[in-house]
């Protein structure tokens, strides 16, 4: 359903979540997202000093807003009440993501990829700010380079901080 891209009120991932064509592969996408992070909570080795409450907080938060967002996706072009709560819980998912980017590069890894990593999503989430502002319309794609960029960031950084005995 590329038409998606190409609207000019084009819309966002959510818009998959809808469709009886692209509904399954959404559904998994969030859903297999949001357990696997609650999963990988119970996996985190116990040789992570003060930065393991720290990592199992980031891990847990994340993983229920996926679900909460995939949730809200269902309902959303019912009415305007469930529109503003998949837009509300959305905003929170990416900020939250935002926050959690900058921590993994102040506070675990701080090297010349994680920095790129962080830039990109920052950029990324400019041009979905910039979308929700009603300036751009390139929402699909702002989301794009923002789940790219975190997921990358954060699969380098807890691999790296996680394979490290006596890490932080």
């Amino acid at each position: 359903m590329p038409h998606f891209l190409f609207e000019h009120n084009e819309g966002g991932v959510s818009n998959y979540g809808v469709h009886v064509l692209t509904v399954v592969p959404y559904t998994l996408a969030f859903g297999l997202g949001g357990v696997f992070m609650l999963l990988a909570v119970q996996a985190i080795p116990q040789h992570i000093k003060p930065s393991r409450r720290e990592v199992r907080i980031v891990l847990s938060t994340l993983g229920y807003l996926l679900l909460l967002v995939l949730l809200t996706t269902y309902p959303y072009k019912i009415n305007r009440f469930y529109d503003n709560l998949h837009i509300f819980t959305s905003i929170v998912l990416f900020v939250t993501e935002l926050i959690v980017g900058t921590w993994l590069v102040a506070r675990l890894v701080s090297d010349r990829v994680n920095a790129t990593l962080l830039a990109i999503q920052i950029f990324g989430s400019l041009l979905s700010l910039l979308t929700l502002a009603g300036v751009l319309h390139v929402l699909f794609i702002s989301q794009f380079i923002v789940g790219l960029a975190f997921g990358a960031l954060l699969v380098r950084t807890l691999s790296h901080t996680l394979d490290t005995p006596g890490t932080r």
